[in-house]
């Protein structure tokens, strides 16, 4: 099997030497080997889905199959499915035009494999963003090492028999192991390095690359906003809201952090939210289709978030009122209202079931609220009127915007998904993440006649009178 258990820094750069080598020697992968690939990967996927699903369940403790098969596979094909679509077109050079003193010539782009790519993956999807980088990094003609998170141990034996199944030994490494291991892999001098995690650890893994010039994609997250003008239904925007909110017990990078609703819209809103509520989780937090929190830590985070907002005085109500606030590791969505900006849980990625809803007076106050905080990795906003689109599109920097939706671009094999200032850096998907993966090498190819000879010294002759007079128009 490919995964294997690295517990020290020598048996770390003897895996990166190996790949290293490999990419020297067969540094440009033909489009049929990467097709290859990729359906492989596809048919191993479909031959280890059930212990898959198991896998996620028992890292978990509790994530319906459905909905594991819904965020992390469903996506993860329509990824393979456009990139086979597309590579021949990806691959083909790009025929460019050169200035008349080069003439004769032609010159084109020629997007070259980088050669040995870094994927450090987190634990909230953890097939998705596993496989997904390698998808585009395969598509692209690179090798991989692939960092997966130490929190998934059961999903990571499965990755690493569908990695073996795929891609062999010549292809991708799957590297398990605690924090120091992930430190000591980010510091590896990988020809692009690509990190899904948080902002603070992006910093120090952009700190690590830099020592040898490594180029990243940061994938982080922050406070994405879900703003819901006067004219939105609001009877929809629940429905949406919870899907998103909910999906994965809000362990997502998208999620909707916090709602910005006019004054009038929150007591209807809430009592919609209760409604979906009702109709999706009868049974409450034990229904088993609600999905527990990753572990004991990130739990007792959650509490801590919601033990300080009511001792400064927030009130906050437990929206699934049929059992208590938590059970067996999961926890109720919780509802913060007016919450101050300087508590803990308005300034952390929230990464959970909690909710503040934040109320203004005119739709203006909520954009420029929006504004003064760090960019969001993604900006949701449910309105009827064309000027609040364009409020957001153009006046609010945001990785992406979903207009009276959420969380469903991150899905778009044909869209690009990445963040902006605090939320991240760079894109992946679609062909945007082929050339993320590729170097775009510039080729000239010069034939005829070498004009060089005549601009060259000595620099008092008629040609270079005649340049020095019309060189604005050359």
């Amino acid at each position: 099997m490919t995964s294997t258990p690295i517990d020290s820094e020598a048996q770390l750069n003897s895996a990166f030497s190996r790949l290293k080598s490999v990419t020297r020697t067969k540094p440009y992968p033909s489009e049929e080997a990467r097709r290859q690939l990729l359906l492989g990967l596809k048919t191993a996927i479909l031959e280890y889905e059930i212990p898959l699903l198991a896998a996620l369940q028992q890292d978990f403790g509790c994530r319906a199959h459905a909905e594991s098969r819904l965020i992390e596979l469903v996506p993860l094909f329509g990824e393979i499915k456009h990139a086979l679509k597309h590579l021949h077109k990806w691959m083909k050079p790009t025929r460019r035009a050169l200035h008349i003193t080069s003439l004769p010539a032609s010159g084109k782009v020629f997007y070259q494999p980088k050669g040995l790519v870094g994927v450090i993956a987190p634990w909230n999807y953890p097939v998705l963003l596993s496989l997904g980088p390698i998808v585009g990094a395969i598509a692209a003609g690179n090798r991989v090492m692939l960092k997966v998170s130490e929190f998934c141990p059961a999903t990571n034996k499965v990755l690493g028999q569908i990695v073996q199944t795929a891609f062999g030994d010549e292809w991708v490494e799957v590297i398990e192991g605690e924090a120091n291991i992930a430190n000591q892999f980010s510091q590896l001098a990988f020809d692009h390095l690509l990190f899904t995690g948080s902002t603070n650890v992006g910093r120090i893994v952009m700190k690590n690359a830099a020592q040898h010039l490594t180029p990243v994609t940061l994938e982080l997250g922050g406070k994405s906003p879900l703003l819901i003008a006067p004219s939105a239904d609001l009877a929809d925007t629940a429905k949406k809201l919870v899907f998103a909110k909910l999906m994965n017990a809000g362990q997502t990078c998208v999620a909707p952090d916090y709602v910005l609703c006019h004054e009038s819209q929150k007591s209807e809103l809430i009592e919609h939210i209760k409604q979906v509520l009702a109709d999706q989780y009868p049974q409450g937090i034990a229904s088993p289709d609600y999905t527990s929190i990753i572990n004991d830590r990130q739990l007792e985070r959650l509490q801590g978030y919601l033990e300080e907002a009511k001792a400064s005085g927030v009130q906050c109500d437990n929206l699934l009122p049929q059992g208590p606030d938590t059970i067996e590791g999961k926890l109720a969505l919780h509802v913060l209202h007016e919450a101050e900006d300087e508590l803990m849980v308005m300034q952390d990625e929230i990464f959970g079931p909690i909710l503040p809803i934040q109320t203004y007076q005119a739709i203006d106050e909520a954009f420029k609220y929006i504004q003064q905080r760090p960019r969001p990795l993604a900006m949701y906003l449910f309105t009827q009127h064309k000027e609040d689109e364009q409020g957001c599109e153009q006046g609010i920097a945001s990785g992406g915007l979903v207009i009276n939706h959420a969380l469903i671009h991150v899905a778009q094999s044909d869209l690009p998904f990445g963040g902006v200032g605090d939320s991240g850096m760079g894109a992946y998907h679609a062909e945007e993440g082929f050339r993320t993966f590729s170097h775009n090498k510039a080729v000239l190819r010069k034939s005829g006649v070498n004009l060089v000879t005549l601009i060259a010294p000595p620099y008092d002759n008629w040609l270079h009178r005649i340049v020095a007079k019309f060189w604005p128009y050359l």
